[in-house]
């Protein structure tokens, strides 16, 4: 059973390593939702640096920098909420501690990924999430931006079904089959597209 940890009006999957506001997923980077998790799974208590760079980046030796950006990401998004930007708390030379809203933690059968959707007659399109191969954390956002922009030209047709951006991002990070995919976000006349990006390189 999947780990649903609740605060204000986030939830945060831990089995899908995944970050949603309501039910609208969050683009963020896997390493950015697994620090996240980390600090909401100790409200309230210091977390140090070196602990949260374990758990994003097991095994690696990197610079601090890494954890600087990833933090940085974080409170980009929780600035959206009043009063956000001050959840995840700074310990000049220890850490960070999360200090936001009260933080519920439930089992359940996670948030839905593969969301019922009406798709008309006539051809259809997904656009998957592009893969981040630059080989730094700090670009996800990026390979994001660019995966959202196509989805919004492509949508600009209207003798083409294209699956809203929402339902494309909850495979981020995932290998799914693409059958399946197509299955999934609409039956067989569905042709899901992936790619990938690099911000100064072809991808191969």
């Amino acid at each position: 059973m999947a780990t649903i940890h609740e605060f204000g009006p986030y939830r945060l999957d831990a089995e899908a390593v995944m970050l949603f506001r309501e039910s609208e997923p969050v683009a963020l980077g896997r390493r950015a939702v697994t620090l996240l998790r980390l600090l909401v799974e100790q409200a309230g208590t210091p977390v140090s640096k070196d602990a949260l760079m374990q758990a994003a980046w097991p095994g690696l030796a990197i610079e601090e920098s890494n954890l600087t950006v990833q933090i940085a990401a974080l409170r980009r998004v929780f600035a959206d909420v009043e009063g956000g930007t001050s959840w995840i708390e700074t310990l000049p030379r220890r850490g960070y501690r999360y200090v936001g809203p009260l933080v519920a933690a439930e089992s359940g059968a996670g948030l839905p990924t593969s969301p019922a959707i009406t798709v008309p007659d006539g051809p259809s399109l997904a656009v998957l999430p592009f893969s981040n191969l630059s080989g730094d954390s700090a670009q996800e956002y990026f390979s994001d931006g660019i995966t959202g922009d196509i989805i919004a030209e492509l949508s600009r047709f209207r003798s083409l079904f294209v699956v809203a951006r929402h339902s494309s991002f909850t495979y981020k990070g995932k290998t799914p089959e693409i059958k399946q995919v197509g299955r999934e976000l609409g039956g067989s006349g569905t042709w899901p597209k992936e790619a990938c990006a690099r911000s100064a390189a072809g991808c191969g």
